[in-house]
C-alpha cells in the first residue's frame, strides 16, 4: 500500500495536464529498495504507447543472474484475467452463459446445482479456498491430476452459500480453467495461446514449468534475513 502511494507521488512531478515524468525520483526509490533489501524485479511504464521509464532491481537467480528488462516473471492470480477473458470469449460463442450451473461440468463438487458460471468469477461461489489449508504446502511443489484437484476442492467443502457473499477463492478458477479444457478439448495451455497470447502479440507470456536460468526466467524469493527461493508451485495446481 505504502509503496504503490510513493510510487504514484513520485511519478510525475508538477500539476495540471503539464505533467513531466520525474526519472530521478524513480531512480533513487528503486536504488533505496534495492540497497535495503526491500525489493527485486523489474518495472516498465508506458504512456501514450511510449516507453518513459525501464529499470530492474536484484537477481532473477540469486548470485547467478541479475535481473534485466527481458527477466520473465511467474504473474500468479493476474493469469485470472486471462481465464476470465476466454470464459467470456465462450459466453460470446453461447458455448455457456452467465448463468450455466457448475453441475452441467462436474456435478460430484459442493453445492453445484447451485453455483453459476458468474458466481465462479466473482468469488460468490462459496467453495472453500484449497491454497489457504495448511496441508497445501505439503504437495503444492508436486505434480496433480485435474482428478486430484477436484477431489481436495470437495473435501474442502463450501464456507457459505453461493452468492450470500464473496470470499476470494482459487478454488473458483482452477475450475474455470477445467471448464475451458473441457468445453473447448484442449490444454489450457494451447487454449491460452491461441485466444490471447498471440492475438494480443505478448511474445514472452506463457503457460510456463520449473523456471529456467537459460531462459532467463525468474524465480520467486523472500527476504529472511537474506534472500531466500520460494517453493516453485507446480503448474498442474
Amino acid at each position: 500500500k505504502y509503496m504503490v502511494t510513493f510510487l504514484a507521488a513520485i511519478l510525475f512531478s508538477g500539476t495540471g495536464i503539464a505533467q513531466t515524468f520525474n526519472k530521478a525520483k524513480m531512480d533513487s526509490f528503486f536504488l533505496a529498495l534495492e540497497q535495503n533489501n526491500k525489493a527485486m524485479g523489474s518495472i516498465c511504464i508506458h504512456k501514450d504507447g511510449k516507453e518513459i521509464y525501464s529499470r530492474s532491481i536484484g537477481y532473477s537467480f540469486l548470485d547467478q543472474k541479475k535481473a534485466d528488462a527481458a527477466t520473465k516473471y511467474r504473474i500468479g492470480s493476474i493469469t485470472k484475467m486471462f481465464t476470465a477473458t476466454i470464459i467470456f470469449q465462450l459466453i460470446e460463442e453461447k458455448k455457456l452463459s452467465l448463468d450455466t450451473r457448475l453441475d452441467q461440468f462436474y456435478p460430484g463438487l459442493p453445492n453445484a446445482s447451485k453455483i453459476t458460471i458468474s458466481n465462479l468469477l466473482n468469488h460468490r461461489s462459496g467453495l472453500h479456498n484449497f491454497t489457504d489449508d495448511p496441508a497445501y504446502e505439503s504437495y503444492m511443489t508436486q505434480p496433480k491430476s485435474q482428478k486430484e484437484i477436484l477431489e481436495i476442492i470437495t473435501k474442502g467443502g463450501t464456507d457459505f452459500e453461493p452468492d450470500s457473499k464473496g470470499a476470494y477463492s482459487n478454488s473458483n478458477y482452477v475450475v474455470l480453467g477445467y471448464i475451458i479444457e473441457q468445453l473447448l478439448k484442449k490444454p489450457y495451455a494451447e487454449v491460452l495461446k491461441e485466444r490471447i497470447t498471440i492475438k494480443a502479440g505478448l511474445k514472452n507470456t506463457y503457460y510456463g514449468s520449473k523456471a529456467n536460468a537459460d531462459k532467463n526466467e525468474s524465480l520467486s524469493y523472500a527476504y529472511l534475513g537474506s534472500w531466500k527461493p520460494m517453493p516453485e508451485t507446480h503448474m498442474s495446481i
